[in-house]
């Protein structure tokens, strides 16, 4: 490709980013010089306001090219995201979230995967280990959102387009319909894969480069996954299939759910009726099974010390998958009468 016709668009949707914009900016900045080193380029960078706080101007100053969009009403990431291409100037969109630390070489290794993958739609970058938040119960949803692509090939195809880091073509997002959005946690991501995918196009990752980022405690992402389940279940009762391993909705997730959904289910009724705890264990181990593999990944990644918890772990993630469905649940049921 001509070096001339290098051209790019980076969208930041953001809410109150705080101090972690400033260091999401600095990583965009050695990646933009590293990609200057090699090709000659030429780019924008919109960051997104969705609602939040008025952001402090003094960040333009930390790299060129920078314009700020303050929207009046916060609408979710997905319809920042939909902002940020239709103002856009270029036809090549990178998508950053505001809060991760990309590598000096993503730019120019998504641009470059990008151009030379066969039925591309979108390509994404692959989440690091590292964690840079240092509460204890962060390593956990650390390990849950990193766990299913380590015996992964280098190029990944996946159900989902990899909405905090990733590139994809304004024309192509425009033809098939931008971004949809969705209340609180969102869904979005899983929404318009499945729309590149029913194009025939293909969603990848990348291992050849990665981003790392804060991973929320456990608590504020089991409160993310009551909302996301509840925006999810429409998607997949459209799709009426479940997400490729290391996503959000698997097949072993569910399973894991419904497990968890049964021994809480027996444990109730043990108080109105006499039923032999040994259900309860059996259910409990098979659960242990279903995620045996996770809890090999957990001791790889960090030590057999953080199995306990980890366990805990998985039953709250369960917990909130099954109130969000049947929140999301009884928002069908709303929906449907409304209508009626």
């Amino acid at each position: 490709m001509d070096d001339e016709n290098i051209e790019f668009s980076i969208i930041i949707p953001t809410f109150n980013p705080d101090y972690k914009i400033v260091e999401t900016l600095k990583s965009i900045k050695e990646s933009i010089l590293f990609f200057e080193k090699i090709k000659r380029i030429n780019f924008e960078i919109l960051i997104i306001n969705d609602g939040g706080k008025k952001i402090d101007f003094q960040i333009i100053k930390i790299i060129k090219n920078i314009k700020i969009i303050n929207l009046k009403k916060n609408r979710g990431v997905g319809y920042a995201r939909e902002v940020g291409a239709r103002i856009s100037k270029f036809k090549k969109l990178f998508y950053i979230d505001s809060d991760i630390i990309i590598k000096s070489n993503t730019l120019n290794v998504l641009y470059e995967e990008f151009n030379k993958s066969k039925n591309v739609g979108s390509l994404g970058a692959l989440q690091s280990y590292e964690n840079l938040n240092s509460e204890y119960t962060s390593k956990f949803v650390c390990a849950k959102t990193c766990y299913g692509f380590e015996n992964k090939p280098q190029i990944i195809e996946f159900s989902a387009i990899h909405s905090e880091c990733c590139i994809i073509d304004k024309i192509f997002l425009r033809n098939i319909g931008g971004w949809k959005f969705y209340s609180k946690s969102g869904g979005e991501e899983f929404e318009l894969g499945h729309r590149i995918l029913k194009s025939k196009k293909k969603n990848y990752l990348t291992k050849k480069t990665s981003y790392s980022t804060y991973y929320e405690n456990i608590l504020t992402r089991c409160n993310k996954i009551i909302y996301r389940t509840s925006n999810y279940l429409p998607i997949f009762l459209k799709r009426k299939k479940f997400e490729s391993e290391g996503a959000f909705a698997t097949n072993t997730q569910v399973l894991s759910a419904f497990l968890t959904l049964s021994q809480i289910t027996l444990v109730f009724f043990s108080f109105f009726l006499q039923i032999n705890n040994i259900f309860i264990l059996i259910l409990f181990i098979l659960n242990l099974f279903t995620e045996f593999n996770f809890f090999k990944f957990i001791k790889k990644l960090y030590d057999m010390s953080y199995i306990p918890f980890s366990i805990l772990g998985v039953y709250l993630i369960n917990f909130s998958i099954i109130l969000g469905f049947f929140y999301g649940l009884l928002n069908l049921i709303k929906k449907k009468l409304i209508i009626k």
